[in-house]
């Protein structure tokens, strides 16, 4: 009955500390910051529950009495089976604990985005479990020793770790109860497997193994050996950030100690202060950002550098612009040059005919050879005109080419030619059958001047997909088609295949041209 109640009383010792493990897990999700190491030490506390559960059902089926009383071979070979499963557990247990706490240790000082694992403590569980699974089954002699060796290395190596860790005296302290604890467990193993003192109860180890570890990582926890969200002053004593919380009231509660001593003080230059409300109060951190200052600074002065360089480009543009079209213009001028070269040397010659003090009676001839003066320079100032307008388009609007022919047709009227030009027709023209409509006009008009008085009428239209342009001219002397019909204009003519007819009665010409409006090929510019 004694050993019934012990039983009992195990069991639900057992059935307590399986809760407060289940409470101690819960308690982490809201005191341990790090992800890893809270998935560390949750690892570590469901692997002492599932030792701890294994454990009290083992308790259970032990004191089955009446299967005891009744079938006492399936008693007692259930009873191996749990011994052994038991043992092998336990064996499994031991071997991943180290590797546990070395896992814990590490990922405590690492950053929150670092991995959780690296190629130190793989190696670490992949030799552990081949030393496990050597130890369990019937495979090596001396398996067990050497695994027994493994994991007191690795817990010597854990508590170097850790003593490396509290290497500043303020650390030292705060270590001082883990390390106690570590010291005190070593000291119970050894007295339980080597000397087993008659004081020391022989049934508790598994018992004795997770609550020393449970007691060593909430001793962590409490010193500040491991990050946790408690112990606020020292964790804001020892931050290397210039922050501090404020409550409603804006009463700095918590400050680092790089933080100004006033909340409202001058921030240092290249920092740059942000807040966050939190509930009762806000978070005021300031961040080093003299990095992008700088960067600020060196992208300012990069853009500077490019405004410079696109307004030296856009004045090299504007310049070479500027130099291009002088050279247009030039070309023009010596293209318009060149084609009125006829006619401004038949101004010349007809200038230089005219005497500088006529007498009385040659002041009419005078007056005449002035006023056909005057019909060769508007002659060539319309052609002039007329050529740098189809320059823009490739083609000629036939209100122009009526303009020119008036202009004309009033300089002439001083020599004694009535010329009326008539069009009723408006839109454009291509360029080249425009310019050659005005040199027959104004061939034709240059013939009459020699034969004064004349007359001419002049009648532009369309017919089909044709230009029609009809000369009438009407003198004591008509021209001849050598006359109104030049080579030059001849050759024109041709190339755009045009037709040009001459029809005379008794003292009239009549002169017909039609041109194309659409020749064939491509319409190049005159």
């Amino acid at each position: 009955m004694t050993a019934l109640e012990g039983g009992v009383g195990q069991g639900l010792g057992h059935l307590l500390f399986l809760a407060v493990l289940c409470g101690w897990s819960w308690s982490l999700q809201r005191r341990v910051v790090h992800p890893a190491l809270r998935r560390g030490m949750q690892g570590t506390a469901l692997l002492l529950f599932f030792w701890i559960a294994l454990r009290a059902t083992q308790f259970l089926a032990a004191f089955n009495l009446p299967m005891a009383r009744d079938r006492w071979q399936a008693y007692r070979l259930m009873q191996t089976a749990a011994l052994r499963g038991m043992d092998v557990v336990s064996w499994l247990i031991f071997a991943l604990l180290p590797w546990l706490d070395l896992m814990i240790l590490r990922v405590s000082s690492q950053p929150l985005d670092a991995p959780p694992l690296d190629r130190a403590l793989t190696l670490h569980l992949t030799v552990s479990l081949a030393l496990w699974l050597a130890a369990v089954l019937p495979l090596a002699a001396g398996a067990k020793k050497i695994l027994v060796g493994w994991i007191a290395l690795s817990t010597l190596c854990f508590a170097a770790g850790l003593i490396k860790n509290a290497a500043s005296p303020a650390r030292a302290r705060r270590a001082a109860a883990p390390i106690a604890i570590l010291v005190a467990f070593a000291l119970y193993v050894w007295l339980y497997f080597v000397k087993r003192p008659a004081w020391l109860p022989g049934g508790g180890f598994i018992f004795a193994a997770a609550v020393a570890v449970f007691i060593f990582w909430e001793s962590c926890l409490r010193s500040g050996v491991l990050p946790c969200n408690s112990r606020y002053e020292e964790l804001f004593a020892l931050a290397p950030a210039r922050m501090w919380i404020e409550d409603e009231r804006g009463t700095t509660v918590y400050r680092t100690r790089l933080a100004p001593p006033r909340p409202g003080a001058d921030a240092p230059p290249g920092t740059q202060r942000r807040s966050w409300p939190l509930r009762g109060g806000s978070v005021l951190w300031e961040e080093d950002v003299s990095a992008l200052l700088a960067l600020q600074d060196e992208l300012r002065e990069l853009t500077r550098e490019r405004e410079r360089g696109n307004r030296l480009l856009a004045q090299r543009n504007r310049i070479r612009g500027r130099l291009l079209e002088l050279r247009w213009q030039n070309r023009l001028c010596a293209e318009v040059e060149r084609r009125m070269q006829d006619k401004i040397e038949a101004a010349r010659r007809l200038l230089a005919a005219v005497p500088e003090r006529p007498a009385e009676a040659e002041r009419e001839t005078v007056r005449r050879a002035l006023a056909r003066l005057g019909v060769l320079i508007c002659a060539v100032k319309r052609k002039s005109h007329l050529f740098l307008k189809s320059k823009q388009s490739n083609r000629l609007p036939l209100a122009e080419i009526m303009q020119a022919a008036m202009e004309s047709a009033r300089c002439a009227a001083q020599t004694g030619v009535e010329c009326a030009p008539f069009c009723a027709e408006s839109g454009s023209v291509p360029a080249r059958t425009g310019m050659l409509v005005y040199d027959l006009f104004e061939e034709a008009l240059e013939s009459c001047l020699t034969a004064a008085p004349a007359s001419l009428l002049m009648r532009l239209r369309r017919a089909g997909g044709e230009l029609e342009l009809r000369l009438v001219i009407e003198s004591s002397q008509p021209p001849d088609e050598a006359a109104l019909l030049p080579p030059p204009l001849r050759d024109t003519l041709r190339r755009l295949g045009g037709t040009y007819r001459l029809e005379r009665d008794e003292e009239s010409l009549y002169a017909t041209c039609r041109l194309p409006l659409a020749p064939p090929g491509k319409e190049a510019r005159p």
